[in-house]
């Protein structure tokens, strides 16, 4: 039998705050998702518990009885246990104190009140940060890693997307290999179609992919920023420079009316182009906070009426005969995925279910650095 891989043990997490309720809140939660946590109220505890034990990542509060502890914590982590990922939790909207505790080693922080999914995303997002970071990883590993980073980071914060990236790579493959592409560039744009939502967790405020409704202007500027931050942050590993382009290039369009860049026509990469199709597909036939699903006749007529406007009609034309034979069976996916998400049980009474409570300004709020 095979030994079982490094990512199947439980990440151990080490949570210090002064706050006893706040930890127990957070401790279950995050022990629910399968970490396995210590809680610390005071920093001479949690320096004590860095000194015993070996932790993935160490969660600390900036102030502790008024002063400035949190920093003695990540020094102590620095020190002690350098590979350990630090995350910082601030109840002060200046944060001056978060911004000089970064300094010290932290990687990000989140503003209190801490939503308990959000930080356990933000935990599973750094430590597979820093495992991508490796640059003599197998690219299979790679595909590891980031299809489990978005299970445990994206959909943990956004539910409704359970599965979204795993369908839009079995479908960007099927149309890939009917093109003729070669193996390595289908093997890329399945990665990309795995990550291509990956720069979504790094918005400032995440509380608009659950909103129920038409997002504001303000909040639909900040969407379009994840196809270039996604790229941004993938950018730095020598073996997915593919996989960055095609990130990039989802959202545009053939004619030119996309983002980031406003490219258009054979100005965007053909893998581009796939994603891009079937992306909008599987948006589209999957039920979200703010929508019901579409069915495959009004899908398939969307998709005739921008032939030759938002997507190229070549690439089109082979996806809508593979609806023919698929589209069945590819609408009935996202439904066996949203009920393994516990999403579905409202629906049947023609009802959407509350979206998850995320507090605005808990996650990527712009102040991030690169660890060592």
């Amino acid at each position: 039998m095979e030994a079982p891989m490094e990512t199947e043990r439980p990440l151990h997490i080490l949570l210090a705050d002064d706050e006893r309720l706040t930890l127990e809140i957070l401790g279950t939660v995050l022990e629910a998702h399968g970490f396995q946590v210590h809680l610390s109220t005071t920093p001479v505890d949690a320096i004590a518990s860095i000194e015993r034990e070996r932790f993935d990542a160490v969660v600390t509060d900036v102030v502790f009885d008024g002063r400035s502890a949190g920093e003695e914590i990540l020094a102590a982590t620095r020190k002690l246990q350098p590979q350990a990922i630090c995350l910082l939790m601030t109840g002060y909207p200046r944060v001056d104190a978060a911004v000089q505790a970064m300094k010290v080693g932290a990687v990000d922080y989140l503003q209190k009140p801490v939503e308990p999914k959000v930080l356990a995303a933000t935990i599973q997002r750094a430590v597979s940060e820093k495992r991508l970071a490796k640059e003599e990883l197998p690219f299979q590993d790679l595909v590891d890693i980031l299809s489990g980073l978005v299970a445990k980071s994206i959909e943990r914060v956004d539910p409704y997307t359970a599965g979204h990236g795993e369908r839009t790579r079995r479908y960007c493959r099927l149309v890939a290999e009917d093109f003729g592409l070669d193996a390595k560039t289908v093997e890329r744009l399945e990665l990309a179609a795995i990550a291509h939502d990956y720069g979504k967790i790094f918005l400032d405020d995440l509380g608009f992919l659950t909103k129920q409704g038409a997002l504001s202007p303000r909040e639909r500027m900040e969407m379009k920023r994840h196809p270039l931050v996604g790229a941004e942050r993938l950018g730095a590993h020598p073996q997915l420079a593919e996989v960055v382009q095609f990130v990039a290039e989802h959202h545009e369009r053939w004619d030119g009316t996309g983002y980031p860049f406003r490219i258009k026509g054979r100005e965007i990469s053909r893998p581009g182009r796939i994603l891009c199709v079937v992306e909008v597909f599987d948006s589209l036939t999957t039920r979200r906070s703010y929508k019901n699903a579409w069915s495959l006749q009004k899908t398939i007529d969307y998709f005739e009426s921008q032939a030759g406007r938002a997507f190229d009609p070549e690439i089109l034309d082979t996806f809508l005969r593979l609806l023919e034979a698929h589209g069945a069976s590819w609408l009935e996916a996202p439904k066996a995925d949203l009920t393994a998400a516990g999403l579905l049980v409202p629906a049947e009474r023609g009802e959407l279910p509350s979206p998850p409570r995320i507090a605005a300004g808990t996650i990527g709020s712009g102040i991030l650095t690169q660890q060592a």
